[in-house]
């Protein structure tokens, strides 16, 4: 509603604003504003004329009181709890011809606090109430936008509630039917389509939080805080740093938008971000973007000034942007105090200004001159028809065919003759209107003289677009988009006419090549000369009779609009079966890519109800083939689970439909095995021989001779085997159901019948369809272990009737509202429900057993939580010059549930060997939160022989002699069988603390002439079996564990252990490390120390060791034992080189290091520390979780330890 009356007045203004510039002012955190501010803020809103707008970015309160929570803000309402707020109210007042933007901050969410929601929503009722029509609060009801508002012709407003992802408390959701989106990827996708859309404009994209800051609360620290205390400081700030509270922009809950929004900056250009969550201001250079900081309305705080900043502050005062009609930007800082500027300068040059510094010209619009030089060169007239080739870029030799694959190269390199489009004869003069967005096509929109909307889409696509900005252009982004070829150029016409044949909604593209024409205006340069399909655009609210492509429909929806009506309407009826139809015609033409944007919905209004049904859309993927052995490598389900190859065997079900899982399982919930059949048959019998050939020769004459018969072939085998397809399809959804219901009041009957069969039943309790059954459906046993019933918002009602307990187990979730539980059955524990009031359960029956859980996502309904379970192979790799090369191979197995939704066990199993013959087995078990927060894990090894390999002897002083090395005196044949279990908690990241208890037998074999074959061979020698408790914790704050370059780690554990024979021993070890790096360049400095002791007897492979694996890089592995040892280490990195090869980008460093310890000998002491240093390079390719490194270690006893590895460990 506020977009569409606020684009109404903006249809009445636009010549004044096109004729003149557009002014912005920006303020943040006014809650810390001193008296002057306003009237500073005052006065200059009056200074100019001309459009001008305000925005707040959050920050209005110092608290949250409970004052303001229970206030009930009647129009007209001044004063009170809200009385601070005043100033910025009459501000508002004072100029109602200037718009004012409000977006809220964390504190305004009550600090992240529980009462956040609350806190929010009462601060917009109390905006609203005050009556000014010019005073705007976009995002109603704690939503996460986005609301995109127009100030001019070339400049957006996008608003952003950042505090919405990182609450961490309740927060609107999906199925609350309050916002247009309340779904992470839903919301994400929006603000990308509004960005690929609207490449032609300036966006501003403002929230509380900015995606980068050089602040305390972006990371950026002043070397004194390291200081505050001493050590702890250090730790503080590391958390701060890596970890992150609510308040850091670090912390993880808001990384799913930050990362976005930074990802932004590689794609787009001319996008200005603005925040305000530090309290200083910052005007920061990203690439071709900026970034704003406005947050020092009140006394500012500490701000590095390094690059990428252009201006920071800490002096109060706010921002105005100034966006000319010839697209110069400037940026002007005004000090609160009296209004006069502190700084300015232009940030985006006109194009056809003189440029005398490094600052971009502004991207938003067309480069000076050009628009007149491509008008001149365009041709006056052109042919029908035309020849041309859809992609001549995917031929390829029959060497890169075999590893790429054959795919439909034939069909895209082959000349095929195709009408050419004249924009100004056709479809009513088309005339083009912005770019379209979308996951891989360039699409063009258009719009003729009577309104009707039409969208061009180019047949080749490029599927690099969803790749990190630095590798498209890349060896890798090439051979993604080469995959183009995979998909067949004419799908989409192949695919309209079957879908007609089935009563499916659809569009009807048209092939076309779209030539350079005046009227195509400034698009000439991108979409001049493309092949591409037009079809009629299904869009609008008012119903348009006889239109192609808008099926007479009163409304047609977007996904997210229809999962808003179907949680809030119960008058809304889906057509259920028709979308099943159109699903299981999805997986006979192979095409995976069904997520939700790749569907719209028409709505009828018949009577009271709404009808709807599907529109499938965007046909890119349909046919594809993964032949060639890289696709299929990456089509396999533990690769990419959403790839799956067209042809004549039976597909993965799984895979095909991956992209379409969070939908299925909603749409699909009330149908049954026998309607899944029934919808196969119902496709079968349409799609005839003749149906399936007629539509195939739909592509021109010259595809069709490459590709066509074995398109036709594939088809018709794949119709037969619909069934068998239709019956694997219903299994994945079978097991596990959701039963959704509304936010009005129903009744849910759920009847367990004596032979487990369950049935449920939804009825509407109140309004225009009382008494009408939503939901009806008879879950059989076999099929079907868990249905989980949801009565979302209002007050329902859930009966349970039948015998107690049964094999399918029932969760009812009630939702908000004041619902009702009633058990007839007897004490049975496969009947839970999930309630938050006690009160509302306390008589409900005994068959019903309430479950009370710390998991708040148990008690919403969240329509993407359920995810498969899912297998998954890992490899490892290695080399070093002490035990050759190695490799590793396992599989990991991760199973979900509805309590534990990452993960509710694990298991891995991985067998490793050596060249030096070392064999290895490892199972792991993990079970996630079985204890509140604590993990259950199981670990077992099996080492035949292992890889402990070479021993030196005990002490500071052992002897390594060349002679006896090379006649392996030293090496040792260690077999055991361990096997440990214990609790685990995690935290912050990839923190833990754990506690094991385990068993291990050991036995040293072949130990003739070796350094173990002596009277006084060490303590573990031969056969040793012990018990052992094993506490660990390891904190780690890096920010990084490839490549940290800041932050702190801590590790501390004890084993005590007792052998077979009675003996104890313990072994304590601690360590620390601190990275150091410098704000403006990426060195760094890197500080490590360690400390062992040792209990008791302890058998020689627990004592602890120094070596080429830990802390003694110079010297071999295990090279020296002892009852303890202390050691020192000193690295220093930097990168020399970044390389933007073809193949892939990646950066160069330097490590120099310097590492010093010694064995702990009880009862000596002055034992000398051990010197070793060294040198090695590291690559970064791509990202530093890829980091991999070599070293080279020196000593006094090696000339060179060589060692490769992945990361830069100690």
């Amino acid at each position: 509603m506020f977009k569409a009356v606020f684009s109404l007045s903006l249809l009445f203004a636009l010549p004044y604003f096109a004729s003149a510039q557009v002014r912005l002012l920006v303020a943040g955190n006014t809650a810390d504003a001193g008296p002057g501010f306003f009237r500073s803020l005052h006065e200059r809103i009056a200074a100019e004329e001309g459009p001008t707008a305000v925005l707040f970015a959050g920050d209005y309160l110092l608290e949250c009181t409970a004052a303001m929570r229970n206030t009930t803000s009647l129009p007209g309402t001044v004063g009170g709890p809200f009385a601070a707020l005043e100033p910025l109210v009459d501000l508002a007042r004072r100029h109602p011809q200037v718009a004012f933007y409000l977006v809220p901050g964390d504190r305004d969410w009550d600090q992240s606090g529980v009462n956040g929601l609350d806190c929010v929503k009462a601060l917009e009722q109390y905006f609203l109430a005050q009556g000014l029509t010019n005073l705007h609060w976009p995002l109603p009801n704690g939503c996460p936008g986005p609301e995109v508002i127009p100030l001019s012709p070339t400049v957006l407003l996008m608003l952003l509630n950042t505090q919405w992802w990182n609450h961490p408390y309740d927060k609107p959701v999906p199925a609350d039917a309050d916002c247009d989106f309340a779904d992470t990827s839903i919301a994400l996708d929006e603000i990308t389509s509004t960005i690929e859309e609207n490449r032609d404009r300036n966006i501003v994209i403002a929230g509380h939080y900015p995606p980068k800051s050089q602040g305390r609360r972006g990371g950026s620290f002043p070397t004194r805080d390291h200081l505050v205390p001493p050590i702890i400081g250090s730790f503080r700030l590391s958390w701060r740093q890596n970890v992150g509270t609510p308040d850091e922009i670090t912390n993880a809950r808001f990384a799913e938008i930050g990362d976005k929004l930074r990802d932004f900056n590689g794609y787009y250009s001319g996008l200005f971000f603005i925040g305000a969550q530090d309290r200083s201001q910052q005007l920061l250079r990203f690439r071709n973007n900026y970034i704003l900081n406005a947050g020092a309305a009140g006394p500012g705080r500490w701000v590095a000034r390094h690059k990428p900043a252009l201006h920071t502050s800490r002096e109060p005062g706010y921002t105005e942007l100034h966006f000319a009609a010839d697209g110069e930007v400037s940026y002007a800082y005004y000090r609160a105090s009296n209004g006069t500027p502190a700084w300015r300068k232009t940030i985006y040059h006109a194009p056809c200004g003189i440029v005398h510094d490094s600052l971009p010209i502004n991207p938003a619009f067309p480069p000076c001159g050009m628009e007149e030089e491509a008008m001149e060169a365009l041709p006056d007239s052109f042919p029908a028809r035309v020849t041309t080739v859809a992609g001549e870029q995917y031929a390829r030799s029959g060497f890169a065919r075999t590893f790429l694959g054959t795919h439909y190269r034939r069909a895209w390199t082959v000349p095929v003759e195709v009408p050419t489009l004249d924009l100004a004869q056709e479809f009513g003069q088309l005339r083009p209107t912005e770019i379209g967005g979308g996951r891989q096509t360039t699409s063009l929109k258009l719009r003729n003289e009577r309104g009707e909307g039409f969208v061009f889409r180019s047949v080749d696509k490029n599927p690099s677009k969803a790749l990190d900005f630095e590798i498209r252009n890349t060896v890798i982004g090439s051979t993604v988009r080469d995959q183009t070829s995979s998909g067949h150029p004419y799908g989409a016409v192949v695919v309209a006419p079957l879908l007609t044949e089935i009563g499916i909604l659809h569009a009807n593209p048209r092939l076309f090549v779209l030539p350079p024409q005046a009227a195509l205006q400034e698009f000439n340069a991108e979409f001049g000369g493309m092949l591409g399909t037009l079809e009629i655009r299904p869009e609008g609210e008012e119903k348009k009779q006889r239109e192609d492509g808008v099926f007479d429909a009163e409304k047609v929806l977007k996904s997210y609009e229809l999962f808003r009506e179907r949680f809030d309407d119960q008058e809304v009826v889906i057509d259920y079966r028709e979308y099943l139809r159109a699903r299981l015609f999805d997986l006979l033409i192979g095409d995976w890519s069904r997520q939700e944007d790749n569907w719209k919905w028409a709505l009828y209004e018949v009577g009271a109800v709404r009808h709807v049904r599907p529109i499938p859309r965007d046909r890119d993927n349909a046919f594809s083939r993964m032949d060639g052995v890289f696709p299929w490598i990456v089509s396999r389900r533990w690769a990419v689970a959403g790839l799956e190859n067209f042809g004549f065997g039976r597909p993965d079900i799984r895979s095909l439909s991956h992209e379409a899982r969070h939908l299925d399982r909603l749409l699909l919930s009330s149908m049954g095995r026998e309607d899944y059949r029934r919808e196969a048959a119902t496709i079968q019998a349409a799609l005839t021989d003749s149906v399936i050939e007629a539509a195939v020769r739909e592509m021109p004459a010259a595809a069709y001779e490459s590709s066509g018969p074995e398109l036709v072939a594939k088809l018709k085998k794949r119709r037969d085997d619909l069934g068998s397809y239709a019956d694997a399809f219903f299994r994945l959804y079978a097991e596990r159901v959701d039963v959704v219901g509304t936010n009005d009041e129903e009744r849910f009957e759920v009847h367990t019948a004596e032979d487990g069969r369950v049935t449920v039943t939804a009825i509407d309790l109140k309004g225009k369809s009382e008494g009408k059954t939503l939901y009806y459906r008879e879950f059989v046993p076999g099929e079907t272990r868990e249905i989980c019933i949801y009565g979302l918002g209002d007050d329902d009602q859930f009966q349970l009737t039948g015998r107690s307990g049964g094999p399918i187990r029932i969760r009812l979730i009630g939702g908000p509202g004041g619902d009702q539980f009633a058990s007839e059955v007897g004490k049975g524990r496969n009947a839970l429900a999930y309630e938050n009031s006690k009160a509302q359960y306390e008589d409900a029956g005994p068959g019903l057993r309430f479950v009370r859980n710390w998991r708040d996502e148990l008690y919403y309904y969240d329509r993407t939580a359920r995810e498969r379970n899912s297998l998954a192979p890992t490899v490892g790799v290695g080399y070093n010059s002490f035990n050759g090369a190695s490799l590793g191979v396992g599989l990991v197995y991760t199973r979900r549930n509805f309590t534990r939704r990452d993960y509710a066990a694990r298991y891995r199993v991985y067998v490793e060997g050596s060249t030096l013959g070392n064999f290895a087995v490892e199972l792991n078990a993990e079970y996630g939160e079985v204890l509140g927060k604590l993990d259950l894990v199981f670990n077992s090894h099996l080492g035949r022989p292992d890889f402990y390999n070479f021993f030196y002897g005990l002490g500071n002083n052992s002897v390594k002699d060349p002679e006896r090395v090379r006649n392996e005196f030293y090496l040792i044949r260690l077999q055991t069988l361990a096997m440990e279990g214990g609790l685990r908690r995690s935290f912050a990241g990839r923190s833990s603390f754990s506690l094991l208890a385990g068993h291990r037998d050991a036995e040293t074999i072949n130990t003739e002439n070796t350094v173990l074959d002596t009277d006084d061979a060490p303590f573990g020698t031969g056969t040793l079996g012990y018990a052992y408790l094993y506490p660990a914790l390891r904190l780690d704050l890096r920010d990084h564990p490839k490549l940290p370059s800041k932050g702190v780690l801590f590790e501390a554990s004890q084993k005590w252990g007792r052998t077979d024979g009675g003996g104890a021993f313990g072994v304590s070890k601690v360590a620390a490390e601190i990275h150091f790096s410098t704000r403006r360049f990426p060195i760094s400095l890197s500080l490590r120390t360690g400390y062992a002791n040792s209990q008791g007897t302890v058998p020689f492979y627990e004592l602890p060791t120094l070596g080429r694996n830990y802390s003694l890089r110079g010297y071999e592995r295990n090279r020296f034992v002892g009852d303890g040892y202390l050691h020192y280490n000193v690295e220093f990195r930097t990168p020399f080189a970044l390389i933007r090869s073809r193949v892939v980008p990646f950066a160069l460093g330097l490590r120099l290091f310097l590492d010093r310890g010694k064995i702990l000998t009880h009862g000596e002491s002055g034992a000398e520390f051990k010197t070793a240093r060294g040198f090695g390079l590291y690559i970064i390719p791509v990202s530093r979780s890829f980091t991999l490194s070599a070293t080279a270690g020196f000593s006094k006893e090696e000339k060179g330890i060589l060692q490769v590895s992945a990361g830069t460990r100690f």
